[in-house]
Parts: C-alpha cells; structure tokens; sequence
C-alpha cells in the first residue's frame, strides 16, 4: 500500500483518479484504504476528500468515532463550498453531535446545501421553515424548498406541500392539488400522506368518494403507526361489506398501490 500511496503523493496520480480509488476502496469494504487517501488529500485540501473524511469520523466507519472532528473536516469542506459537507455540518448542528446544537446553524447550512441542489438539504430546509425550527415560521420560504424537493423526487416534501394546500397556508385552499400531492407521497411509502390520502377518499375532498379506496391507504398508514389513520379506520370500516374489506386486504397484501 505504501507504493500505493506514493503514486499519488508524488503527483503522478491526478486528483480525480485517487478520489475514484479511494471511493472504491471504501465501496469494497476496505475503509482502512478510504481514509489513507481522504486523509492525505484532505491535508492538501481537496475539499471532497475532506467531506468524505468527515463522514468516516461521523460514521466510526474505519476509524474511532469522533463527532468533533467530523465537524471540523466537515466545516472546512462547506467553507470551501462542498454541497455534500455543508448538508453534513447541518445535520450535526441539528444533532447537536460535535457542534453546540445551534439550530440557526443548521438551517444556514442546510440552505447552502440547498441551494447547491442536494434534495435532502432542501427538504430538510422545508420542514424548518414549516416549523419555525432554527428561524421564524415560514411557510412560502417552506413551499419553494418543498417545491424543490418534490420536484427531485421526496415523499416527505410532496406531502408538505399536501398540507400547504390542505390548510390554505398562504395560499388558497386547493383539495385537488392537495390531494395530487398526497398521492404521489403515499405511493412512495409516507405513511402521513397515505393518512392524508385515505382521509381525502373518505371525505372526498380533492377526489371522488371512495370508501374501500380510503380503507386500503388508511390501513396502509395505520399499520405504520400512524394515529390519524386509525381515527380514520373506525369510522371507514363500518362503511365496508365483508367482502370489500377482503378483497381491499387483498390488495394490500399484494402490493397494489392503490
């Protein structure tokens, strides 16, 4: 490993080459030969490697557990603009792992990351302003990064933006669009917009009344654990035969996605 080591040391490996090794490495379990690299490149402040560096000691992963010094090699790396570190360093202030848990900090880095493009970053950047954690409530602050988010893909962004528009929170009510938004959360496993979702059929709110359609995401979103969906179930169960509720365990059972 140590001529290994030198190839790179000495210039003749590229940056990029030792980074694709070393992630490698890691990818194939040796996380020993992950740090080797990450450590000595950090050093020479390859900000990747530094974020990658950070994650190790974060994680225990080929090294001792150290939240302090993850938070370090992760702030050096965000100063230097790395997306991955600065949504890293967030998730530690919000932790309160290795950082005085100052929650305004994590909302400023989680708007950094954000602002890079990391979805999770920007769904993270959603909920606080939602619930005025680490600033001040803020729901079209909370639209656009859920806007960002669902747009990416995120189950728990589409069903905020549900909610959004379920609650009329600055903007008008729009079941429709909150039922859309709900729909496509629950197909992608949020147990909150399964609740939401089988509580619409129920109620038709945003769609067409359908009670054996409410029983299938409520009971879904119940056997997740979900309080909502169970205060739902009482009410729906009583509406359906024998035979739809079989037929909607059924298709539970299979896998339908409703």
């Amino acid at each position: 490993m140590i001529g290994t080591l030198r190839r790179w040391l000495s210039g003749s490996e590229p940056v990029d080459a030792a980074l694709a090794r070393a992630r490698m490495a890691f990818d194939a379990g040796d996380a020993g030969t992950a740090f080797d690299i990450w450590h000595t490149l950090a050093h020479q402040g390859v900000a990747r490697a530094q974020a990658n560096l950070g994650g190790l000691f974060a994680t225990g992963n080929g090294v001792e557990r150290d939240d302090e010094e993850a938070a370090r090699w992760f702030r050096i790396a965000a100063e230097a603009g790395d997306a991955v570190a600065q949504q890293n360093l967030a998730l530690l202030y919000y932790e309160g792992r290795g950082t005085d848990g100052d929650l305004a900090q994590a909302a400023h880095w989680y708007a950094r990351a954000a602002e890079a493009g990391e979805t999770e970053a920007q769904d993270m950047l959603s909920w606080m302003a939602y619930e005025g954690v680490g600033m001040e409530r803020d729901v079209l602050l909370a639209r656009r990064w859920g806007e960002a988010a669902a747009a990416a893909g995120s189950a728990s962004a589409m069903g905020r933006l549900g909610q959004i528009l379920h609650n009329a929170e600055g903007v008008e009510r729009d079941p429709e669009t909150a039922a859309m938004w709900f729909a496509k959360a629950a197909r992608l496993g949020d147990a909150e917009s399964q609740a939401m979702l089988g509580a619409a059929y129920h109620l038709g709110l945003g769609v067409l009344q359908d009670q054996v359609l409410a029983y299938r995401w409520l009971a879904r979103a119940q056997r997740r654990g979900n309080e909502v969906a169970a205060g739902f179930l009482l009410r729906v169960r009583p509406l359906l035969s024998e035979a739809e509720r079989e037929e909607a365990e059924r298709l539970i059972a299979a896998g339908d996605g409703a």
